[in-house]
């Protein structure tokens, strides 16, 4: 990813600038609030504390969303937004099964979040071929592992453990963003296609 001093070397329009920023901001915003979900849900939470952070959660699809649209038209935007709030609902899913105990849901969550994860690479590296299928593939299992890492360090009450794996989990959101950011900003470097108006 270009450092953030060599970006002017790219004659970057401000509203280009600033949608390549919130990319790289969108990961580290999905691991810190389903984070606050996960603590909310397993220390019993006041239910409006949990609710807060289920619809904080849910916000971050369409933004995300949003950003694609510019370059990928409304068709794509879309399809994603659907498959990144079902991984979403999936991941919260599998903390409320995980917190009640219930074995046969969670593997069954971690299928449908597999899948997910594939529909999502197929989608994304079908638009942008910057975003290299493998690399994605990668980032995207590695940072669901952290996560179902991080829930069920939480659940068998290793709280030491759990705090450095969501501190791992932050600086591989950061990795993530770069990896995102990286390919749009390839894409209308070398693309002829103007973005949209937002």
């Amino acid at each position: 990813m270009a450092h953030i001093n060599q970006l002017p070397e790219y004659n970057l329009t401000p509203g280009q600038l600033n949608l390549l920023f919130r990319l790289r901001m969108i990961w580290r915003d999905i691991a810190t609030w389903m984070r606050a979900y996960l603590v909310y849900v397993f220390l019993d939470a006041d239910p409006e504390l949990i609710q807060s952070a289920k619809e904080k959660l849910m916000e971050l699809p369409i933004t995300y969303a949003n950003i694609f649209r510019l370059y990928f038209g409304d068709a794509m935007a879309d399809q994603h937004a659907i498959l990144m709030s079902n991984y979403i609902n999936l991941l919260i899913s599998l903390i409320d099964a995980t917190k009640s105990g219930d074995t046969d849901a969670v593997n069954n969550y971690k299928e449908q979040i597999n899948q997910n994860i594939q529909d999502r690479v197929n989608l994304l590296t079908g638009v942008n071929p910057f975003w290299e299928k493998n690399t994605l593939t990668n980032l995207l299992t590695s940072f669901n592992d952290r996560t179902i890492n991080e829930i069920n360090t939480f659940a068998n009450k290793n709280y030491r453990s759990n705090t450095d794996v969501f501190n791992s989990l932050l600086s591989f959101s950061d990795r993530m963003g770069d990896f995102f950011a990286e390919g749009l900003l390839n894409y209308f470097t070398f693309s002829s296609r103007e973005p949209r108006t937002p």
